[in-house]
């Protein structure tokens, strides 16, 4: 298998498995999407759009720089009513920013196998279960073939 590149730096990733645990926090059997490894995922998600990590990568930065200078600490040491309030501020001034943050976490939070059970969530074929479909019938495409071709030949 390739290794792939990627994009967050540790501190980059420690900041966002930081602030992903406050977009989903741990509650209860639930884990925190950080502690789930979430960060792992959007990473993935990530490395794979050019604007998507332009995106994340000022979007982590903003939040740093805000930190600083708002409370003069980094993230990672601002109490939990602190966080949401500089996440709130984050919300309203990078929009866009914010909701791809909220929106791959919870894709990478409730696609994760190990919420599944938690979920209640049973993964299983499409159709109902115990029911089994029956094999194709080839036979039934015989009047659309008898039709002939719908277009001209060259």
């Amino acid at each position: 298998m390739v290794e792939r590149n990627r994009v967050f730096t540790e501190s980059q990733e420690s900041l966002l498995k930081d602030v992903i645990n406050r977009v989903v926090p741990a509650e209860d059997a639930f884990p925190g999407a950080g502690d789930l490894g979430v960060a792992s995922y959007i990473d993935r998600v990530v490395g794979e759009s050019a604007r998507l990590r332009k995106l994340f990568l000022a979007g982590l930065a903003h939040i740093e720089i805000t930190a600083s200078r708002e409370q003069g600490k980094e993230f990672g040491d601002l109490s939990g009513e602190e966080k949401d309030q500089m996440l709130r501020q984050v919300e309203r001034e990078q929009p866009e920013f914010f909701s791809a943050l909220v929106q791959h976490t919870y894709n990478g939070y409730y696609t994760n196998p190990a919420i599944f059970p938690l979920i209640r969530y049973e993964g299983r074929p499409p159709q109902p279960q115990g029911y089994r479909v029956r094999p194709f019938d080839p036979s039934l495409l015989d009047n659309v073939r008898k039709r002939g071709s719908l277009y001209r030949q060259v």
